[in-house]
């Protein structure tokens, strides 16, 4: 028996994370792969899985991952979002959860004819939609924002909504015949509901005064939903469902720095119990019920579908402005999901002793199955034949919620483009907030788009923060994520091997200016205001950040033909940071040498003819030394040698452009170009300076460009220090 009990058990837990890894692989919908595989392998087919073996356990295994669903939606729950719906989510979430409850019921009674009270229990557990169905369809079929808007808000409130009628319904059929149905009721409701509000009351302090270490956070907040489960239900039975679901709702709607990291395990979590779930109670399903009910399950399903779901949207969209084709399509597309499956379960095994207790899951499934099947597979179909799908997505995501973050998010704002904030820094998230841009306080590197709707509809990437490496492997990864969107990564060398995103670096004020200053937690403002570019001019153009011109929205000035633009602009005097280098006309030349040492001793003789003092020999000897522990590659065929020495007050550049390619002895590499440095010695801060200043010259391609291309002296001074 301790056998049989555990190959089901671990075979559920593997094949439901298998199905939905499949399903992912496919592109199709989770729930289908989930509801016909759990079937395929139950007792009726393969038999791997006896759901019967779990005996009493079944249920509480389905009652305390359903809490744990539930307690993960009440988390993932943005009060925000309620704040924040239209006139038409609105109707939506009241007169259409009214229309769907009761005309479901009539339905039931019309095809069955049960009594009232049990046919408004059925009809309240496909109320709710879901976001575990919805956002999928919704991420793949790309509708209209409006659209989208409306039926993402409704998979995500509806689902609290849904399971609190269910719950109260199902709390009055356990008490009916009890002789104290009202009171039972009453009972049932104030227990897990004050404890639901204490114990999340009490959670939301424990995370607040930050008692829990953080690497215990997460499994500190299972265990405690797990307990308030327990102790509800040991109290008075069948009140841990609203006691959890409560305790989820009142923590979610505190803000609190850790919830983003918890809600980020929970999902996870949330995932693997679903897969767990879907086979077990797939595999549990008798598929005779369905035969037995006959035809007046397709005529239910079918009313739903048709009769029931049009009312919905068509009464609770009077006075909107959504179009006819808009309102078909949102008539079509209601899938339910796992909520629905479960607590349908949960509520047939409470009441094995009803004769219709069979009937909920037979219904349940039925309309999972129609919807999901149905609806999903034709959505774009439908959504194309109406007209109401979008193009490629123009959103944006920009990971680095610092100052220059949160004023390039405002101004493509600003143009129209739909933007969302990513940071893992909660004081950051919090000035973007109070902003008025979307935020998302998480690892850019853990977050998946298809688990955040806020993302739907991003198709351009932006990674922005001060530390190059990351951004390189975000935007690796995103090219994943987001396949066929446009990514772009600041990196200050400018190296792109490997890399699958444009660089911001090849835009002169990415490149010109210290924007690392910015990068970085601050209260100095950033000095940038929006201006009009017009067509011929072109002097702010290595201070532009973003451009806007005809529909179009740039990262840097905007391209030939495309003006006037309106444009962020970097307000700063002209730094004319290339000028600051320490060059002179007459130390800037072209050479016929073929050796890079007899090059150096050129060099250093000129250097010596403009500071007597200067002893080329010695500084020769010094240069050999410098040069056998680094190397003075800096890439693309460019060299930088650089030393000290106490016979100059101020810092020297010289500048030499070989006619013909110098081989390097130490790499054979090509050499064009080098750059030599003398510095005083007391003044290494300087020299450093002016290192990274020439490296930055060097980083950028246009820069170098025109370097390399420079066909006289004069030109490659001018390069080098323009003005």
């Amino acid at each position: 028996m301790q056998h049989d009990l555990l190959i089901t058990f671990g075979s559920a837990a593997f094949l439901g994370v298998f199905f939905i890894v499949l399903a992912k692989r496919l592109g199709m919908s989770a729930i289908v792969v989930l509801l016909l595989g759990g079937i395929l392998v139950g007792p009726e087919f393969i038999g791997l899985v006896h759901p019967e073996h779990l005996g009493n356990g079944l249920g509480t295994i389905i009652s305390l991952a359903v809490g744990l669903i539930l307690f993960e939606g009440g988390l993932t729950l943005d009060l925000h979002g309620y704040r924040q719906v239209s006139n038409e989510i609105w109707g939506v979430l009241t007169i259409g959860v009214v229309c769907t409850w009761l005309g479901t019921t009539l339905a039931l009674k019309l095809f069955f004819g049960f009594d009232w009270v049990f046919c408004l229990f059925a009809a309240s557990l496909v109320i709710v939609t879901g976001p575990t169905v919805i956002g999928p369809l919704l991420g793949r079929i790309r509708v209209r924002k409006n659209l989208h808007h409306i039926l993402h808000w409704e998979g995500v409130l509806i689902d609290p909504i849904g399971v609190f009628i269910a719950l109260l319904c199902f709390e009055y059929v356990v008490t009916t015949g009890s002789g104290h149905q009202l009171f039972d009721f009453m009972l049932r409701f104030a227990v897990g509901a004050g404890l639901g509000l204490v114990s999340g009351y009490i959670l939301y302090q424990i995370l607040k005064r930050e008692w829990v270490p953080e690497k215990y956070l997460n499994i500190w907040t299972l265990a405690w939903a797990i307990l308030t489960f327990s102790v509800s239900d040991y109290i008075i039975a069948e009140s841990g469902l609203l006691a959890v679901t409560v305790a989820g709702l009142l923590v979610g709607s505190r803000d609190l720095d850790q919830i983003e990291r918890i809600i980020s395990y929970k999902v996870e979590l949330k995932d693997f119990l679903i897969g767990l779930l879907f086979v077990l109670l797939a595999a549990n399903l008798k598929l005779a019920m369905f035969t037995e009910y006959g035809l007046g399950l397709v005529w239910v399903v079918l009313a739903i579908m048709f009769v029931v779901r049009p009312l919905n949207i068509f009464l609770s969209t009077l006075k909107s402005s959504l179009n006819l084709k808009e309102k078909l399509f949102l008539s079509w597309i209601a899938p339910r999901g796992i909520v629905a499956a479960s607590m349908a379960s949960v509520f047939a095994f409470r009441l094995a002793d009803n004769p219709n207790a069979a009937f909920l899951e037979t219904f349940t499934y039925s309309v999972i199955g129609g919807t999901v099947i149905i609806q999903g597979f034709s959505a774009k179909l439908v959504g194309r034949v109406l007209d109401v799908l979008e193009p490629k997505p123009n959103g944006w995501i920009i990971v680095g919620a610092h100052r220059l973050g949160r004023a390039m998010a405002a101004f493509i704002k600003e143009c129209g483009y739909s933007v969302v904030v990513l940071d893992s820094n909660p004081r950051e998230i919090r000035l973007a907030a109070r902003d008025g841009l979307e935020t998302l306080c998480m690892d850019a590197m853990n977050v998946d788009p298809e688990h955040e709707a806020r993302l739907y509809g991003c198709g351009n990437f932006l990674a922005v923060t001060s530390n190059e490496n990351l951004n390189r492997m975000l935007c690796d990864r995103w090219s994943k994520l987001l396949p066929g969107s446009e990514l772009y990564s600041w990196e200050k060398e400018g190296l792109k091997d490997g890399l699958k995103a444009r660089l911001l670096m090849d835009t002169g004020v990415w490149h010109e200016h210290e924007l690392q200053r910015w990068m970085g937690p601050g209260d100095e403002p950033l000095p940038v205001e929006q201006q009009m570019v017009g067509i011929s001019e072109t002097g702010e153009s290595d201070r532009i950040l973003l451009s806007f011109a005809g529909n179009c929205l740039t990262l840097g000035a905007p391209p030939e033909g495309a003006r006037p633009a309106v444009t962020l602009v970097l307000k700063l005097e002209v730094s004319k940071t290339l000028s600051k280098l320490p060059v002179r006309a007459e130390h800037v030349f072209f050479c016929g040498n073929t050796d890079l040492e007899g090059l150096y001793v050129r060099m250093l003789n000129l250097a010596g003819d403009t500071v007597p003092n200067l002893k080329p020999e010695s500084m020769m000897a010094d240069l050999r030394t410098r040069l056998d522990e680094f190397t003075s590659l800096l890439g693309h065929q460019i060299s930088m040698v650089h030393t000290y020495s106490e016979e100059v007050d101020e810092a020297y550049l010289l500048v030499a452009r070989p006619r013909q390619a110098i081989p390097c002895q130490h790499t054979g590499s090509d050499i064009n170009l080098v750059f030599m440095l003398i510095s005083p010695e007391d003044r290494p801060s300087e020299h450093l300076g002016h290192i990274s200043r020439i490296a930055k010259l060097v980083g950028s391609e246009k820069a170098r460009k025109k370097l390399l291309a420079a066909q006289d002296a004069q030109t490659l001074y001018t390069t080098i220090a323009p003005g």
